[in-house]
């Protein structure tokens, strides 16, 4: 029987020294769950522990089903990666781009239009809103419009994903389609493009194509949540609390270590407009998100039920990003990988100083969940825990290296 030892003191070591409150792992290998370990508590009082059904956000974790959600409609032959959005949503049809620092409607038309590839690959010039004001011109505008929609939604208006992106397309970009590579709303535009081309609530074509057939019993956006089932409390840095303009004590409750702040709701601006947030509104569990990974792992099949084809997942973890755009990307955790359709993929184990097999891919999420798989190994790992600002730049490259040590990958 393999031991686990180096990995076991890992995960517990985080909880330790404090830097977690709880953290859950499991790992895959040849369609098996190999190792499945939860350390720690998914409430800031240390009262609930963290267990493989513990429900979670995942914030950007969400944009990989999002994504996968729409490759499998190209698998059906319904799109090209080249054809241009607009095609599809006819709101896109005159990108402008901003060419001032300081005055959002000083623009020029783009040089190109912008095309589902550069959706995919975050490469089309449309940026997130702001999380803290003063990150951009555009960046504050997109806040703006997100804080209205949010106190829409409190007072009793209703939304759907496909206001939102309507509003998104109104917004200039930050550079011509193509040029440059930046983390920004491309797959909540993804996620409309999957209910236009599938003629299905986004949710209903996620559970349809990917939840149901792989089994992802508790996988869902925020909204569908049972109301007797509870998700974890969310960890919130006192400087983090501070800037989000959350009062300790009244938005948020001490921890019993006093080192972060726990909150039953989500802090993060974008979270609460009432609508399917195809890049970051969903919630799952390490039970689900190990089966997903497992999935793609597995090429694309699980338990006889095929979701996306070989080729296609193989498309999906080829770098797609030029020399040009590449350095927008290679910074902290993306230091050795590459960019593909919705995910990093391994393409220089030294440059990002732990050891990974070539092209294995996947993604994380704001609050420190990670997912990576690897076909031609056939192995999964999927890291959970649920702390703002997350710890993966610190956690995962020590997760992975005593992986790698016990299981001599």
């Amino acid at each position: 029987m393999r031991q686990w030892n180096r990995l076991d003191t890992v995960l517990n070591r985080f909880v330790e020294e404090e830097t977690l409150t709880g953290c859950g792992l499991q790992i895959y290998r040849d369609n098996q769950l190999i190792y499945n370990n939860c350390v720690g508590a998914a409430s800031a009082d240390g009262t609930r522990p963290l267990t493989q059904d513990t429900r979670l956000r995942l914030h950007s974790m969400s944009k990989t089903f999002t994504c996968a959600a729409l490759m499998t409609l190209y698998d059906k032959g319904l799109f090209a990666l080249n054809d241009p959005v607009a095609e599809y949503l006819p709101e896109f049809s005159n990108p402008v781009v901003c060419v001032s620092d300081t005055d959002i409607n000083d623009v020029v038309p783009a040089k190109a239009p912008i095309t589902i590839r550069h959706l995919l690959t975050m490469t089309s010039g449309l940026p997130y809103w702001s999380f803290l004001p003063g990150e951009g011109i555009i960046q504050d505008d997109i806040l703006v419009t997100v804080n209205e929609m949010a106190e829409g939604f409190r007072e009793g208006k209703t939304y759907e994903l496909a206001d939102f992106v309507k509003k998104i397309a109104q917004k200039p970009l930050r550079f011509h389609p193509g040029e440059h590579w930046l983390y920004g709303l491309n797959h909540t535009v993804v996620g409309r493009l999957a209910e236009v081309l599938s003629g299905k609530r986004l949710s209903e074509y996620l559970k349809e194509a990917i939840w149901e057939p792989i089994g992802l019993d508790h996988t869902c956006f925020y909204m569908h949540v049972p109301e007797d089932e509870e998700i974890a409390d969310l960890m919130v840095a006192r400087e983090l609390c501070e800037a989000l303009g959350r009062k300790i004590g009244k938005d948020v409750f001490p921890a019993a270590r006093g080192k972060a702040f726990g909150s039953k709701e989500d802090v993060l601006p974008g979270t609460n407009m009432g609508i399917e947030l195809p890049c970051g509104g969903m919630i799952s569990t390490l039970r689900d998100l190990g089966r997903y990974y497992a999935m793609l792992a597995n090429g694309g099949q699980w338990e006889g039920a095929q979701i996306l084809s070989r080729r296609t997942i193989d498309l999906m973890r080829t770098n797609h990003l030029t020399a040009e755009q590449l350095p927008d990307f290679t910074h902290m955790i993306n230091r050795g990988f590459g960019y593909g359709l919705g995910y990093r993929t391994m393409c220089n184990p030294a440059e990002a100083g732990f050891y990974l097999p070539d092209r294995s891919f996947g993604w994380d999420g704001a609050c420190g969940n990670f997912g990576i798989a690897n076909p031609d190994h056939r192995l999964a790992l999927v890291f959970v825990e649920q702390s703002l600002p997350h710890h993966i730049d610190y956690t995962i490259p020590r997760v992975i290296a005593a992986m790698n040590a016990d299981m001599e990958l």
